[in-house]
């Protein structure tokens, strides 16, 4: 998700930003197949990494105000879109932002739909990846075993929000991440792509807002630790169904429709419509 640029300009003005974001999603079609799964799953990987690191300072969070709690959540689990844009990967919320290339009529929406579908599975996978080898690592058993019981509580949460909460928290969530990811692009140098996804992942964050793929490692981690005895007030909402149903399904559409509508859409009528 980032190219070099060899502008004079220290920044791309938004005109710029939303021919990036077309000749970005060209570059990803052209990708074979195995490089887009490959990518697919690190970005899972990264956003469980993130998760995770978010979690062990989350479970402090009794001994601290709410708020400044909830700011250092967002700032370590900003870690993850770092990874994403500076490593590389393909993040199926950022990827919505290709919906300006199927607007200017250089990819078919077919094939953007089709590219969402693969990155989408591919990032569950590298989230269960991790969710595995923290497993085996045996990390929800520190600290007391106080992860493990954050987890599970984050897991009741997310699950008792209602369909269109859901949905509409998702939509929220991804408004922030495209922006984010817009910032990155923005930048030319790794310090000013970092200073860019920083504040909108961290708002967020501390918004509590929802998004797909991360609910891909929290909530199947979750399910492993119910499976494995660990209790908390609620746990029996945690099944695979209102997993799917309850979360991921209104989620991911909110996300699709908070970037591709809310961002792209919106950047590509004020900007390039005309032409």
């Amino acid at each position: 998700m980032w190219i070099p640029f060899s502008s004079a300009s220290e920044t791309l003005t938004p005109a710029e930003l939303t021919l990036t974001s077309t000749e970005v999603a060209v570059e990803k079609i052209a990708k074979p197949f195995h490089k887009i799964l490959i990518n697919g799953i690190l970005a899972g990987l990264f956003i469980g990494i993130g998760a995770m690191f978010s979690v062990n300072s989350l479970v402090w969070w009794e001994v601290l105000p709410y708020g400044i709690a909830k700011l250092f959540a967002g700032l370590t689990f900003s870690l993850w879109l770092i990874l994403v844009m500076i490593a590389g990967a393909e993040l199926f919320t950022g990827d919505a932002l290709m919906i300006t290339a199927c607007l200017e009529r250089k990819i078919s929406f077919r094939k953007w739909l089709q590219q969402l579908g693969i990155i989408w599975i591919s990032n569950a996978l590298g989230a269960l990846v991790l969710v595995g080898l923290l497993v085996v690592a045996g990390r929800h058993t520190f600290n007391a075993g106080s992860i493990a019981e954050f987890l599970l509580q984050c897991a009741v949460k997310k699950l008792h929000y209602g369909r269109w909460q859901a949905f509409s928290l998702g939509i929220l969530c991804n408004i922030l991440v495209c922006l984010g990811v817009w910032l990155a692009w923005a930048g030319k140098r790794a310090v000013d792509k970092i200073m860019g996804i920083i504040f909108p992942v961290t708002a967020f964050v501390a918004c509590g807002f929802e998004h797909c793929v991360a609910n891909m490692f929290y909530l199947p981690f979750a399910y492993v630790l119910k499976w494995l005895g660990y209790q908390v007030e609620g746990i029996i909402d945690i099944t695979i169904d209102k997993m799917f149903f309850q979360n991921f399904l209104p989620v991911t559409l909110g996300n699709l429709i908070g970037g591709a509508v809310f961002v792209g859409l919106l950047y590509w009528i004020v900007y390039h419509h005309q032409k």
